[in-house]
């Protein structure tokens, strides 16, 4: 691909362009997806996209007469992946305005509603995912710079930052950072954690690379978001048997419910042997917050063991046996799909 420089005469030439684009984006067939994919392999696409030099080109492809239309949609769909290979200035923002602006052409029935019709190309989908592409790269280099000359600021901008793509580039960086600056970045985070919990998932990067205690235990207390989840699940599985389930009892007498609850998802398949978290457990099916959860986590385990303590509690009608009773019907149902198979 060439590179763009914009010049004033680019410019007025990619304006009125753009206005052909949006005039010209007004119709839409639907296919069926065999048939489009068949028009796409009847012609040489990865050619014409090694052709593409600037918008006029992409236009020109766009109303070649002698192409089907899925092939030009495909085309169009493969040059914008192409583009995630540069850096972002190495495209024209008229060029990057028309595909975030295109309007798929083709559309053929979803895989699961028939009635209901999507992209086979999402072109636009494809330029946003360039986009956040070029974003994460920029905010990875970003933190390069700060690791190397203050680490703890990178937590300040993590802060500052809402945008995802943005925020996994400084993730990015950091799990390629030296100790020092790691543990920086941790202390800071620590120290913000409690009044800021969008710092979980910058904590957790840092938790999983230190591998420190502190670190996890704060995670418990005070994380929130999608990121906790996934970081208990990669702190079990790097640490000892032996320093999951100090967490696991950690978490359930001092976490919130909600962060109890996912320790217990996350590190209860690893810990299935051990008896005094098994114990654990069986005592918090009585707890109204934890009970379901901790019937969830045994209802996994159809060892002797905990079928027989569960055996135990099942009979009767209170919280903690309608659990255990739970928690068989679902080992049962487990153990006789297993048979069946």
């Amino acid at each position: 691909m060439r590179k763009h420089f914009a010049s004033v005469t680019f410019l007025l030439i990619s304006g009125m362009l753009n206005t052909a684009v949006a005039q010209h984006h007004t119709s839409v067939s639907r296919w069926d997806r065999s048939s489009a994919m068949a028009a796409v392999r009847s012609v040489n696409i990865d050619a014409a996209v090694t052709e593409i030099g600037d918008l006029g080109d992409l236009l020109a492809l766009e109303n070649r007469t002698d192409w089907p239309l899925p092939a030009r949609e495909a085309a169009i769909y493969k040059f914008t992946q192409s583009l995630a290979s540069g850096p972002r200035d190495a495209v024209a923002g008229a060029m990057m305005q028309y595909l975030s602006s295109y309007r798929a052409q083709v559309l053929v029935p979803h895989e699961d509603h028939a009635d209901g019709t999507v992209p086979l190309f999402n072109v636009r989908g494809a330029a946003a995912g360039v986009k956040n592409g070029w974003t994460r790269s920029e905010s990875a280099a970003e933190a390069r710079v700060l690791l190397a000359t203050n680490p703890a600021a990178l937590t300040a901008e993590y802060l500052k930052s809402s945008h995802p793509a943005q925020r996994a580039g400084y993730l990015d960086e950091l799990q390629h950072a030296n100790p020092v600056s790691v543990q920086t970045v941790q202390t800071a985070a620590l120290e913000q954690l409690g009044e800021s919990p969008e710092l979980t998932r910058l904590l957790a990067v840092t938790a999983i690379i230190t591998a420190d205690p502190l670190a996890a235990r704060r995670l418990l207390t005070d994380g929130a978001g999608p990121g906790l989840a996934s970081a208990l699940v990669t702190l079990g599985a790097q640490n000892s048997i032996a320093g999951t389930a100090a967490l696991l009892k950690f978490g359930i007498e001092h976490a919130p419910a909600t962060n109890a609850a996912l320790a217990i998802a996350a590190w209860w398949p690893l810990l299935g042997n051990d008896a005094a978290t098994r114990q654990l457990l069986i005592n918090k099916l009585t707890d109204p917050a934890l009970g379901s959860a901790a019937a969830l986590a045994l209802a996994q385990s159809p060892d002797i063991q905990t079928i027989r303590q569960l055996q135990r509690i099942a009979g009767g009608d209170s919280a903690a046996a309608r659990r255990a009773q739970l928690a068989l019907n679902i080992n049962r149902d487990s153990l006789l799909g297993k048979v069946r198979r």
